[in-house]
């Protein structure tokens, strides 16, 4: 019972998707004050800015990763401007809240899914969320008719919005097998590491990635969790890191040699839990779809077909582990003959057409972690597939992109359907709003001026309403037939910041 949880608190330490909630902060007030001074009977006015807001700032870095940092801490937020002062003084900034995130780590809205950035180099930096900017003192206000201004301008407010940090582990060859079957020990020979190894299953437990040297060629090599039947429903623990090797160009089907016919079924299983995971994953909008396997050269690769055009293509070897405990060349023959057959006939079954035993024969690799038997021609092949094939890119059709999320929208939209809700809230009683409309207000700049503009004060808003006219919003309102006593309904162009509603 120790050993199982200890396992299953271990299996968190790994974070490669976290879902984390960032707020930037909001400016400083502007200041409406008046210089006071002996001897100066009418003093100006001295009111100044208020500093800005902090920003949500990402920076990528080579030496994280993981995103273990994001664990426990799930609420990140900057501070806010200062307010401005009197006497010149303007407040100080506030300083920007920085996050630092594994290069090659993806950025997503939790909400939409839309992809909001990729780290792809060393000390990439992204703003996330602006901090806002400070309001402005009455000293900017003043002119030839108004000497002294009584009002100043408010802060804008920060945003807030619950992202997801997914890191992308970039393999170039992915072992694939069940637990146990010695990928771990593989990736200590042919990259001199030592990741975790025993001889229970699941050791294990978060991928490893290590770089591996064949002469002046480098490639990365992936060991995930070990897979069992149903992981494409979620059962072990290899389902949470699938995507990682699906971004691999070869899969090395690893086996054990010591289980023999059991092994062999278990491993070509494992092609089926892999096409269960694109279905779900890249191809549940898709008709027409379809699995391969073909000869490409002396390759074996397996191709998935949307529309008769070829959507994802890997490379496939076999690499028969433990040979050290065998270390019988007429019982590997006998071992190899057997997973030939299988196979073949699980290809004819998919495609109605066979693989030869040939091309089997050159993709397939005998190896012995625990002797180093086989490694070096094991890793030399992957080095010579690597050189011969394209590098292209996992598709990412279950992402929607930042641009084809935005979609064109009318400025001014009657919505006047919802006055029953507003009632109801209390923002009128029923007898005022009888006449009344309600329309709903889409633009970046009204969005700014409706949230600085402090309400109540006479100063502000007959300024509030001047630069409404000069920009030609109002005569705008006018032809869409906005009348007085209208409630105009202000969509908030900050993220996390609810709409405003006024009265026209």
């Amino acid at each position: 019972m120790r050993i199982v949880l200890f396992i299953v608190e271990y299996r968190m330490q790994f974070y490669d998707e976290v879902k984390i909630l960032i707020e930037s902060w909001k400016g400083g007030s502007g200041l409406a004050s008046g210089r006071r001074e002996a001897g100066i009977p009418f003093g100006w006015p001295n009111g100044w800015d208020g500093g800005k807001g902090g920003s949500i700032v990402f920076v990528a870095k080579k030496d994280e990763n993981t995103l273990l940092a994001y664990k426990y801490k799930k609420n990140f937020k900057a501070k806010n401007g200062e307010d401005g002062r009197t006497k010149d003084q303007y407040g100080a900034n506030a300083e920007d809240l920085i996050l630092t995130v594994p290069v090659q780590t993806l950025i997503k809205d939790a909400e939409s899914w839309r992809i909001l950035h990729h780290f792809t180099k060393d000390q990439e930096k992204w703003i996330a969320l602006p901090g806002g900017e400070g309001g402005k003192g009455n000293i900017h206000f003043k002119d030839s008719i108004n000497q002294y201004p009584n009002f100043y301008l408010l802060w804008e407010p920060g945003q807030k919005q619950e992202v997801i940090l997914e890191l992308q582990l970039l393999g170039d060859v992915g072992l694939i097998g069940n637990p146990s079957v010695g990928k771990s020990s593989i990736i200590n020979c042919a990259s001199a590491v030592k990741a975790k190894v025993a001889d229970y299953h699941f050791t294990t437990l978060i991928p490893n990635l290590w770089s591996v040297s064949v002469g002046d060629f480098r490639f990365n090599m992936i060991d995930i969790p070990g897979l069992i039947e149903g992981a494409a429903e979620g059962k072990g623990l290899w389902n949470a890191f699938l995507r990682h090797v699906l971004k691999a160009r070869v899969f090395a089907m690893v086996m054990d040699m010591s289980r023999f016919d059991e092994g062999i079924k278990e491993t070509i299983a494992l092609f089926d839990e892999i096409k269960a995971y694109i279905k779900e994953k890249f191809l549940q909008d898709e008709e027409e779809y379809r699995f391969q396997f073909v000869q490409e050269g002396n390759y074996l690769t397996f191709q998935t077909l949307v529309e008769d055009e070829v959507f994802m293509s890997k490379k496939v070897v076999f690499v028969l582990n433990k040979f050290d405990l065998i270390n019988d060349e007429e019982l590997v023959q006998e071992y190899k003959d057997l997973l030939f057959k299988q196979f073949s006939e699980y290809v004819k079954k998919e495609k109605k057409s066979e693989i030869s035993p040939e091309l089997l024969e050159k993709n397939c690799y005998l190896t012995s972690a625990g002797t180093y038997y086989g490694i070096g021609e094991f890793t030399r092949g992957m080095a010579d597939i690597l050189k011969n094939t394209e590098l292209v890119e996992l598709p990412e059709i279950e992402h929607i992109s930042y641009t084809e999320y935005e979609e064109e929208e009318e400025m001014i939209t009657d919505i006047t359907e919802e006055k029953e809700d507003l009632i109801d809230q209390g923002y009128f009683d029923e007898m005022s709003a009888r006449y009344l409309k309600i329309r709903w207000i889409q633009n970046p700049e009204i969005c700014r001026l409706v949230f600085i503009t402090p309400r109540g004060n006479d100063e502000a808003e007959h300024r509030f309403r001047k630069q409404m006219d000069q920009k030609g919003y109002l005569g705008l309102f006018e032809h869409y037939g906005i009348r007085k006593g209208d409630v105009l309904r202000i969509r908030s162009y900050y993220q996390g910041q609810e709409d405003k509603y006024i009265t026209y």
